[in-house]
């Protein structure tokens, strides 16, 4: 019987040439050797197609269907070849990534760009001998199976309820991104939008990226140009998410930021825009043509039955980015004290550090309140704000008390406005036969008459409200200010509204306002000063507002209202002492003090997926291995993680992924360690974003820490300051931040802990400075294990 013929397809840039000189010498001499030919195997390079344009692209991947194996070098990222590598992959060929190692930094270009996504490794060569023997040494011929991702996403999964829309978004806020955004939840998709924000969705791993895909109805690829800062990473996994995408048959569209130059392979499915108005435009046409033949809502699926054995393929913890699980959430979420505080509270302002479950607390709260059909929920998620006028505004405007009183007015407009979007929306929703009230009816005709101050979305009613107060401090008196305020804010309009919406509001109901997101333009070269201010003025009104509602003076019907705001802490940080009353501020502080609370967070996630009648103690015995590194498997994860869901979801994860890949049929140690790497670099990636904005100098600051010792003295610590350009008068701030964000912790007598917030560590910090006086001693902090893997600590 003859051996079966094996292709091998190898993808490469066309410049610099002498990376394809060195594929085309080693392919011609692996043609005699006596290995190759025994195998059958057969080197199909790029450059031998023949053809152009469109046709180029169709043919190579045609080629790439064709083949077992799918070859490629990675020495230079290129756009082209990421699309052909993600195309592979979603074609589950077995992959192939050869890197010449002569060129300096190839191999940190390589895991800059590929390595934190992909999770694969490669072969180095000098020169064409070496990249032909280590074809020969590796043999990729002899398991060709082998795919990059698991053969679980072969299998055809059960449809979303709701049409889906995977959004891969820049890490920078354009407006074109904005605009779309603003246009995808507009559409069909709007409720069950997933985006891919780099900021929140630090180091998503290919699995994660496959699992989206496989249930995702159309997928959009935002890429940027050469002008754009971190285009270039960003570019190369957007290409390739798109090529994966194509390979597993998702609807695609990308889109690029003029300039751009169109890569030949997926130039078909680019549409380039030079205005953010043509970017809104293209967007808005092709999900309308998608969305064609989606229902817009399927028969929810069923529940999967719990089996009576494990099958770690089955397992699904869930997302760790709670926007990515909107519905799935109220299968697992746990109650906390800060959601009941939510429940109950006319306002409550939600603060905490990134991934400590702020946002999966207000889709619960959503959900629970949503049961009672009577309730109607508000969420008022920004996308992104107009800063330079509004900067501009509030700089024209020079007494604070004025500025104060301006954001007040702009923020109930925004509320206002927003309530009543969301309320026509739920009213123009409802079945036909379900007949209209005279107060419905007259407030939909209300609404129609003030449609073009109501019904666009947040950042186009921002632009507009901020347009109509340009030059406002040219009054001649506080008085005749604050009237231009409300005249220009449409004072009228909102208590036309406040009528309204308490004419069509069930008595008997509630109206839950919520509100996240806030944190869109807090980024480098942000104007902090200003947007502290302009959050300041959002939680005063926030604890108006419910007040405003519940007034029965004038014939108005009053409303039952509570207000919920979610912050970043590190923002908070900012605006707390611009608040007069900090005292009565309705605050919740999200945090994990409470170790077997976190826990519980996995195990209720892990019991979802548990056979019938099994205990906690089993998960732990069936799931993982009796020890790893000579410690329980439990006590390995959270001595492992930062004190987060969502660092305990994804390290799980992570592992169970690992596991499915090589096979095993419950995680083994060797899965939990190589999963430690992974979170390492993802823990180290989500810190970077609550560096401060002005600053900007954390990265820096982490990478100085690179080969410390596990305990670290207060001058060790203030020398990598100085090393990673941190001036004399910012160093004390860092500390503070490498203590808030879990980085270091702090000696007491009870050893080394961890703040959870602002005001446990200024505590934690004085009696550390004190102790060590007392002492004589120096003042000492050890470093999170978390990062040991990432900067090579031991």
């Amino acid at each position: 019987m003859m051996a079966r013929r094996t292709n091998v397809f190898y993808g490469y840039p066309f410049n610099p040439p002498f990376i394809g000189e060195n594929i085309e010498a080693a392919t011609d001499e692996l043609k005699a050797d006596r290995t190759i030919r025994q195998n059958q195997v057969r080197f199909r390079l790029w450059p031998t197609i023949r053809a152009s344009g469109r046709v180029l692209a169709q043919t190579i991947m045609e080629n790439i269907d064709r083949s077992h194996i799918f070859a490629c070098d990675l020495t230079y990222p290129n756009d082209n070849v990421s699309f052909e590598l993600g195309y592979a992959i979603g074609r589950f060929k077995r992959i192939f990534v050869s890197l010449d190692s002569s060129i300096s930094n190839s191999a940190r270009e390589y895991r800059r760009h590929f390595y934190s996504s992909l999770g694969l490794g490669y072969s180095s060569y000098f020169n064409h001998r070496e990249l032909a023997e280590k074809l020969l040494s590796e043999r990729p011929w002899t398991d060709i199976n082998n795919s990059a991702i698991s053969d679980r996403y072969r299998r055809m999964f059960p449809r979303p309820e709701l049409p889906t829309l995977l959004y891969i978004k820049p890490p920078t806020n354009t407006t074109s991104v904005l605009h779309t955004v603003e246009t995808a939840k507009a559409s069909k998709f709007g409720e069950a939008l997933i985006i891919d924000d780099p900021r929140d969705n630090a180091l998503a791993m290919l699995d994660w990226y496959s699992e989206q895909l496989v249930t995702a109805d159309a997928v959009i690829v935002h890429l940027l140009s050469r002008e754009h800062v971190d285009h270039d990473i960003h570019n190369t996994k957007g290409s390739l998410i798109a090529g994966l995408a194509c390979g597993l048959e998702r609807p695609v569209m990308i889109l690029g930021h003029s300039p751009y130059e169109s890569p030949v392979d997926y130039g078909h499915l680019l549409s380039i825009h030079d205005t953010a108005e043509s970017c809104r435009q293209s967007v808005s046409a092709w999900l309308t043509q998608v969305g064609e033949t989606l229902p817009r809502r399927r028969p929810r699926r069923a529940q999967r039955a719990p089996s009576t054995t494990w099958d770690l393929r089955h397992v699904s913890l869930g997302q760790h980015v709670a926007e990515h699980e909107r519905d799935d959430l109220d299968r697992y979420f746990i109650e906390t004290s800060p959601y009941l505080a939510a429940l109950e509270g006319p306002t409550t302002i939600l603060i905490g550090r990134r991934g400590t479950g702020k946002t999966a607390i207000l889709y619960a709260i959503k959900a629970e309140l949503e049961r009672i059909r009577r309730n109607h929920v508000t969420i008022l998620n920004p996308v992104g704000y107009e800063l330079e006028g509004l900067i501009r505004v509030l700089t024209e405007t020079r007494e604070f008390s004025e500025r104060g009183f301006l954001i007040e007015s702009l923020w109930k407009y925004l509320i206002y406005s927003e309530i009543a979007l969301s309320v026509e929306e739920s009213l123009t929703a409802r079945p036909i036969y379900q007949a209209e009230t005279d107060a419905e009816r007259e407030f939909l005709d209300y609404c129609n008459l003030n449609a073009e101050v109501i019904r666009p979305p947040f950042s186009a009613r921002l632009d507009q409200a901020v347009r109509s107060l340009h030059g406002i401090a040219h009054a001649s008196s506080a008085i005749e200010q604050r009237a231009r305020i409300s005249e220009r804010l449409h004072d009228t309009l909102l208590r036309d509204l406040r009528r309204h919406l308490g004419a069509v509001l069930p008595d008997d109901g509630e109206l839950a306002i919520l509100i996240d997101n806030l944190d869109g333009p807090w980024e480098p070269g942000a104007h902090v000063g200003q947007l502290s201010e302009l959050i300041g003025g959002l939680l005063n009104v926030a604890q108006d507002i419910p007040r405003d509602l519940a007034r029965s003076t004038h014939g108005l019907n009053p409303v039952d209202s509570k207000v919920t705001v979610l912050l970043r802490s590190d923002i908070f940080a900012f605006v707390q002492p611009l608040i007069a009353e900090q005292d009565k501020l309705p605050m919740q502080r999200v945090v994990w003090n409470d170790g077997s609370l976190l826990r519980r967070v996995l195990l209720q996630r892990l019991l979802k997926n548990a056979p019938n009648q099994m205990s906690d103690s089993d998960v732990w015995t069936q799931l993982f291995p009796d020890t790893v590194v000579g410690i329980p498997p439990e006590d390995f994860i959270f001595q492992t993680i930062l004190p987060r869901p969502r660092d305990v979801i994804y390290m799980v994860k992570a592992a169970i992924g690992i596991a499915i890949n090589r096979q095993h049929d419950s995680v083994q140690p060797e899965d939990l360690l190589s999963a430690r790497e992974q979170y390492s670099e993802f823990a180290f990636k989500s810190v970077l974003a609550e560096d401060d904005p002005q600053r900007r100098k954390l990265e820096a600051v982490l990478y100085e820490f690179a080969g410390a010792g596990r305990v670290v003295t207060l001058p060790e610590v203030m020398h990598r300051m100085l090393e990673a350009g941190v001036g004399r008068s910012d160093a004390e701030w860092y500390i503070d931040l490498l203590c808030d964000i879990g980085f270091l912790g702090i000696s007491t007598s009870k050893g080394f802990l961890y703040s959870r917030e602002e005001s446990e560590r200024l505590r934690l910090r004085e009696i550390a400075k004190r102790l060590a006086a007392q002492t004589r001693q120096i003042e000492t902090f050890e470093i999170n294990p978390a990062f040991y893997q990432v900067l090579q600590i031991e």
